[in-house]
């Protein structure tokens, strides 16, 4: 069954409750397991709710912290995730916070999928998973139209790929659905009246978004 919309009037008041289930979450795993684990999506919608993050009383070094989907880039290009995430996040309270980054040889995209694949093994059943969505309906680094993106729908088991995005920068590197589904909690965020359409829209379209709908552990909207 799907999850219920949580729907608030702007991103401010999205952000101040997704940041307390998060907070909640992670505090419950380090009490029970003594380390959590979070991954993060890229983009512009979530850096409101990162910023957030940093200011909050956690042990951060503690906290594991790892990507949904990167840009194959240096990790100085302004397309970098983890720079975002780094810049963003990883200040305040939360620099003790370990950072794992998708791209470790920015030379040879095939070579640092497989270094990706060792070092993301530790994420696999991860506490909190945060996505987005863009207005295509893609979520993580998995598109319409491509096809590493469906064999990442389409995987059995828990894994990360190589994908294609149809613009700047294209070579793309995602964790497949099952590795999303399989952690803990799945958070969906994403505001405006346009996605919102996709979203509502995107199994009679069959866009990458409407595969997970089933699994997410909440729907954050923010109407503006």
């Amino acid at each position: 069954m799907e999850k219920q919309m949580i729907v608030f009037q702007n991103m401010e008041a999205l952000e101040n409750e997704m940041c307390k289930s998060i907070v909640r979450i992670l505090t419950d795993s380090i009490q029970q397991k003594g380390i959590a684990t979070l991954l993060l999506s890229g983009g512009g919608t979530p850096k409101g709710l990162y910023k957030r993050l940093s200011l909050q009383d956690l042990n951060w070094d503690k906290i594991n912290i790892g990507l949904v989907d990167e840009r194959f880039v240096e990790g100085s290009s302004k397309y970098s995730n983890a720079k975002m995430i780094e810049d963003i996040l990883i200040q305040n309270k939360a620099q003790s916070a370990n950072l794992v980054k998708m791209v470790f040889n920015s030379t040879h995209y095939e070579d640092n999928l497989k270094l990706v694949k060792e070092q993301y093994e530790g994420f696999k059943d991860a506490d909190i998973v945060i996505l987005g969505m863009g207005g295509d309906g893609h979520t993580a680094s998995i598109f319409p139209n491509d096809n590493e993106s469906v064999k990442c729908l389409n995987d059995p088991e828990p894994s990360v790929r190589n994908t294609n995005a149809p613009s700047h920068p294209e070579q793309r590197i995602s964790l497949n659905k099952a590795f999303i589904e399989g952690a803990k909690n799945v958070m969906l965020m994403f505001s405006g009246g346009l996605k919102k359409s996709v979203f509502e829209q995107s199994e009679s379209k069959m866009l990458p978004i409407q595969y997970f709908k089933k699994n997410l552990t909440a729907i954050y909207f923010a109407e503006n």
